[in-house]
């Protein structure tokens, strides 16, 4: 999963420049030279350019940190607060739900602002077919994006859903579980891929071979 850090991206925006030029440059700096940067459009401001320079909000949102408590919050484009300068980082709406992170710990906020995932999580996952993958106690589960918890936390990794499916992992072994996590395909692969076009590729005692979406071979 991606981690943008948004404290570290302003520091990493200033490495951009020279440290003459910020020499000489007010403390209007950010204003005059980083954000025109970062503004797409009227209503649209890039929040991550190194990791994902398509990441917007859109809807008349911007962000904003807060001088006082070094946190991250948005406004809309009249000013007005839309959420509350609460986090270190804010990552990409992805189906309506950003990943939110706060002193190590992540969570999830819908569109509207609303807590939809409590940020207690180790990690998040980008959500995928509404699905947002977490890490609890060593293994991996997944929240719908309304925040139910729907698969319990009980895989030693999970891929992101394509195609209705996810790769998943127990005991070193790899298979297939739908969104409701029903086992599609057993685990018994050393090696798999995510679906693809209704097709994977896996590989059995060093043999690699492909699946379609029922668990039947191919093609070698």
């Amino acid at each position: 999963m991606k981690h943008l850090i948004a404290i570290s991206l302003f520091l990493g925006l200033h490495c951009t420049f020279s440290s003459s030029l910020y020499a000489h440059e007010t403390k209007n700096a950010w204003e005059d030279k980083l954000l025109p940067l970062l503004q797409a459009t009227s209503d649209t401001v890039f929040i991550d350019l190194k990791n994902d320079p398509d990441f917007k909000f859109a809807n008349h949102l911007r962000w904003f940190q807060d001088p006082d408590l070094s946190l991250f919050g948005i406004k809309t484009q009249s000013g007005d607060l839309f959420i509350e300068p609460l986090f270190h980082q804010i990552e990409s709406f992805v189906d309506n739900v950003s990943i939110v992170t706060f002193e190590g710990y992540q969570g999830a906020i819908n569109d509207k602002g609303i807590v939809v995932i409590p940020y207690i999580y180790e990690e998040l996952q980008t959500s995928s077919e509404d699905r947002i993958a977490f890490y609890e106690g060593g293994l991996w589960g997944f929240f719908s994006t309304t925040g139910d918890k729907i698969i319990p936390a009980s895989y030693e990794f999970v891929g992101n859903f394509s195609e209705g499916l996810a790769l998943a992992s127990k005991d070193n072994l790899f298979g297939y579980i739908n969104k409701q996590g029903k086992v599609m395909i057993p685990f018994q692969y050393e090696y798999a891929s995510n679906f693809e076009n209704g097709q994977a590729q896996v590989e059995v005692k060093f043999r690699a071979f492909t699946i379609n979406k029922k668990g039947m071979k191919i093609s070698n």
